[in-house]
């Protein structure tokens, strides 16, 4: 989706750009019907801003973005219309309900590989080296999510320690803060949150970054609370046609960047890690070995 596009490029925007990034997704119904001179009056720029902002996001022209903004208003549509479509009866067709209910299968498939294809083509290669090394020389890693975001938090964390990386996360949400409270300069806090306005995930992040600790937000919103308070901010953008798939999507880019961060930090000292995780499956094989016994 379009607010995506510019939420994950955000951070690279001039200051004159973000004013019009900023107008557009405060009011996004208006994003299809202005002009681009009037979003360059109303944001006080000139109209090479806006164009230079909108090939930043990965359009050609105003023209091409607004093509997008209506398709996907359109797409946005079409399931309440179709939900009007009835039979001679006055009721849905049988044929059509099977239809639609397939069809809504095969549109959380393709928003899934919409969202990691985005994040992949937004990726910041730079950040992501730098974020390594840090984690590769942090003496704790704390991970937090909660809700929806609780599944990404202990599979990063999971990893971590299979990787022979002193990982720590706590399902429970005040040891979550208080785990934060202790840590130091030589560590690193990764906050999971999609809205990035989780108040528990945020409370975290901010005692972890008052310990004196390194913060890293792992969001669907740049402009988000916990962005706001993060050294490192990571782009999980989310993308649902309707509430069946907006419970499921929200996980698969999360999960995406678990596997990039890992696979960074593999690729980093391929010889230390492999050693770890063959060490690793060695001790859970033993261990299963034992209980078969």
């Amino acid at each position: 989706m379009w607010e995506n596009e510019l939420r994950l490029c955000y951070a690279m925007l001039s200051r004159n750009q973000k004013k019009a990034a900023d107008l557009l997704l405060e009011d996004t119904e208006a994003a299809g019907n202005m002009t681009v001179r009037e979003l360059a009056d109303r944001a006080g720029v000139g109209q090479a801003t806006i164009i230079r902002m909108l090939q930043a996001a990965g359009y050609e022209s105003w023209s091409a973005f607004q093509r997008t903004v209506w398709r996907e208003q359109g797409q946005q549509e079409l399931p309440e219309a179709a939900d009007r479509e009835v039979s001679s009866a006055g009721r849905k067709s049988p044929a059509r309900r099977e239809h639609r209910k397939y069809e809504a299968v095969f549109q959380i498939i393709r928003d899934d590989l919409t969202m990691i294809s985005d994040m992949a083509k937004n990726l910041d290669l730079g950040q992501i080296e730098e974020l390594v090394k840090v984690i590769k020389k942090a003496k704790i890693i704390d991970v937090y999510g909660t809700d929806n975001s609780a599944n990404a938090a202990a599979e990063l964390s999971g990893r971590m320690l299979h990787l022979g990386l002193t990982s720590r996360n706590y399902s429970d949400l005040f040891f979550q803060k208080v785990s934060a409270g202790h840590l130091g300069k030589r560590d690193v806090a990764i906050g999971f949150s999609i809205s990035g306005e989780t108040q528990a995930v945020i409370d975290s992040l901010t005692a972890a970054k008052q310990a004196g600790a390194v913060t890293v937000a792992v969001t669907g919103d740049q402009v988000s609370g916990l962005a706001q308070i993060a050294d490192y901010i990571f782009i999980t953008p989310t993308i649902h046609f309707s509430e069946i798939s907006r419970w499921i999507s929200s996980r698969i880019s999360q999960m995406a960047f678990v596997d990039a961060l890992c696979g960074a930090i593999m690729v980093s000292d391929p010889e230390r890690f492999d050693q770890m995780l063959i060490q690793s499956t060695k001790e859970f094989e033993q261990d299963m070995h034992r209980k078969d016994v």
